[in-house]
């Protein structure tokens, strides 16, 4: 598995992990009118296009297939952080970490965090991030709970 900055060529295959990861996965946690909020089946390219190019993430790649993405923020947010459903529990998770800690090493970060779902919350822990606090956040008018998490660097 190799690790690689995305292009603008990945910004549909990201999409379609995004949105198959919080259908498959975290709909254990998640009811079907949040997930709908969350990761609708329709979006528009455009906006989904900008915000890879914000955020700028990092790609997990197997074969010449994204099984995994993830950013961090010059803040030390981690904005986004999601593994294919066919990946899960296979390492996935812990290169896109280990590759978000190198680059928070180069950005003299001295923490992290970020906003994580209920499903996400036990692979941050083994992580040592810790909640910060519950919150509840509104798309669309439904409410969907999560955590701040935080960790310090070493």
């Amino acid at each position: 598995m190799k690790v690689r900055a995305s292009n603008p060529d990945d910004h549909a295959e990201l999409w379609q992990l995004f949105h198959d990861t919080i259908h498959c996965v975290n709909s254990q946690d998640y009811s079907p009118e949040q997930i709908e909020v969350w990761a609708p089946d329709e979006v528009e390219m455009s906006r989904w296009a900008s915000r890879m190019e914000g955020i700028q993430p990092w790609v997990a790649i197997e074969g010449e297939q994204i099984v995994g993405f993830a950013d961090v923020q010059a803040t030390g947010l981690v904005d986004m952080f999601y593994v294919h459903h066919a990946w899960q529990r296979k390492g996935v998770g812990r290169v896109l970490m280990d590759k978000l800690h190198i680059e928070a090493q180069k950005l003299n970060l001295t923490e992290l965090h970020s906003h994580v779902s209920l499903t996400a919350r036990p692979f941050f822990e083994a992580f040592r991030f810790v909640v910060e606090k519950a919150q509840e956040v509104t798309i669309q008018g439904v409410a969907l709970r999560n955590f701040v998490m935080r960790k310090t660097l070493d």
